[in-house]
């Protein structure tokens, strides 16, 4: 069996192997992936996905239209990062923390992303580290740009008054194991249409 058919035995070995860094019980149901995905309108504008896992919500991206060089992948878990980059070849993966992002994205020659896609699971960090990885998503977005987070909580999983962010609810997936929000995270001077 190759790596790439067996992604929910990867998943479970790093949910064992790690339980409070891979935060999930099962990966991201359809439901969930595709609301994720919907926010992101496929253009050439590069769009950042921090904790993939086993890449329930890459696929939706890229089916979506998303290009796979335009998709940058951070993922810590190596065993995990090495089965993205097997199931998606051209999506940009890189095994490492989300507070490297700038750097990581500097290397590539990407400026500011319009989209980071977070399936960090924040609540599992301690406050100090919330914020730490919080502020480095937030900080590899462009003036416009979204940071679209979910979390299995019933409240707002990021201190957003506290970061100068607008939170918006987009909607609850209770087709998915357990039922999730989707949160989405801009500038609070910036607008909503």
């Amino acid at each position: 069996m190759s790596l790439s058919s067996c992604a929910p035995l990867v998943f479970f070995r790093s949910l064992v192997d790690n339980p409070g860094k891979v935060g999930a019980l099962a990966p991201s149901s359809p439901k969930l992936s595709e609301l994720m995905a919907a926010t992101v309108e496929p253009n050439d504008i590069p769009v950042l996905e921090i904790g993939a896992g086993t890449g329930s919500i890459t696929r939706a991206l890229l089916r979506r239209g998303l290009r796979p060089e335009r998709l940058f992948v951070i993922e810590r878990d190596p065993t995990l990062a090495a089965f993205l980059e097997q199931k998606f070849p051209g999506v940009q993966v890189r095994c490492a923390e989300a507070v490297n992002a700038t750097r990581i994205l500097s290397a590539e020659s990407v400026g500011r992303v319009q989209t980071v896609i977070s399936s960090l699971p924040l609540r599992n960090l301690s406050p100090i580290e919330r914020m730490r990885n919080v502020r480095a998503m937030v900080g590899t977005l462009s003036k416009e740009g979204q940071l679209i987070q979910f979390t299995y909580g019933s409240g707002c999983p990021i201190p957003s008054r506290k970061l100068g962010l607008k939170a918006e609810l987009l909607g609850r997936v209770w087709l998915n194991f357990p039922p999730a929000a989707v949160w989405r995270f801009t500038r609070a001077s910036q607008a909503h249409p």
